[in-house]
């Protein structure tokens, strides 16, 4: 009785070992395979709103309007809307109190007109930058005006 005591406890830590060494050989693949930072951008996003605009744009706020219902499409060779193509990004990626970021960058927005969760992350897409609000909602700087988009299924 005494030596299958021992051989029980002595085979513990043994059996904790193995199923950790089992969990990690099949929790490893998730990890590696997994978006790289910023990434998560990538996919067919529909302009749904106009949230704010820039003092100097490239287009009216007509023009923007005409903009609603189109998808922007980000892919890692680059992005494109309509007929204008981006090149390839970086997928570089900030996080920040948004607030202070767009004071510094654009200080006739604010995070609430554009509904910005605190911190955001920001990912520069070579052309534009595209603020993440959840993983189905984006704000996107395009032409000096800032939209509203929602991932689209392909």
């Amino acid at each position: 009785m005494k030596f299958s005591k021992s051989l029980t406890l002595w085979m513990r830590p043994r059996a904790v070992l193995v199923s950790s060494v089992i969990a990690l050989a099949v929790w490893s693949p998730i990890t590696i395979h997994a978006a790289e930072p910023g990434q998560e951008v990538i996919g067919r996003w529909k302009l749904t709103s106009v949230l704010d605009g820039t003092h100097i744009a490239s287009m009216d706020e007509k023009q923007a309007r005409g903009l609603l219902g189109h998808v922007f499409t980000i892919r890692k060779e680059g992005a494109e809307i309509e007929k204008h193509v981006c090149g390839r990004p970086d997928f570089e990626t900030v996080r920040v109190e948004p607030n202070l970021y767009l004071e510094k960058n654009d200080p006739y927005v604010t995070a609430k007109s554009l509904a910005l969760p605190n911190p955001v992350t920001i990912v520069d897409i070579s052309c534009t930058s595209v603020f993440l609000k959840n993983k189905n909602r984006i704000a996107i700087f395009w032409n000096g005006f800032y939209f509203d988009a929602v991932r689209q299924q392909n």
